[in-house]
């Protein structure tokens, strides 16, 4: 069963990760989902979000979600939050990264929710 609000989504996420379970995460994400980057580029699609996430798992990446804002209909929720991600880098050094996100979940036909934008970083030029 799908996570019943925005929020149980978000910890849903990022109980995921650390798991280092990508399977379990992907299915969080509707199939024509998005990650919008930084520099405005949009990943497309479950295959490449299913990459994006490989890689963070893979470099043992951690991920700390915590929502400021649950904006919602029935259908859809925009939440804002803060994002952490923290690990080690190439060189074995400890890093934190945290940034404002938004994100977009809609609403299955079974109540559940799912990610279909996520901009990690924040809207660009925002």
């Amino acid at each position: 069963m799908r996570p019943t609000s925005p929020e149980a989504l978000a910890e849903a996420f990022a109980a995921a990760i650390g798991a280092r379970d990508v399977s379990a995460a992907l299915d969080l994400w509707i199939e024509d989902a998005a990650i919008i980057q930084p520099d405005g580029h949009v990943v497309r699609g479950r295959p490449a979000i299913g990459g994006a996430l490989e890689a963070l798992v893979g470099n043992g990446v951690n991920v700390e979600i915590e929502v400021a804002g649950v904006f919602a209909t029935s259908a859809v929720a925009l939440v804002t939050g803060t994002l952490t991600l923290s690990g080690a880098d190439a060189g074995g050094r400890p890093f934190t990264q945290r940034s404002q996100s938004v994100v977009v979940y809609a609403r299955d036909a079974d109540g559940g929710w799912r990610v279909a934008i996520d901009a990690p970083w924040g809207l660009p030029g925002a």
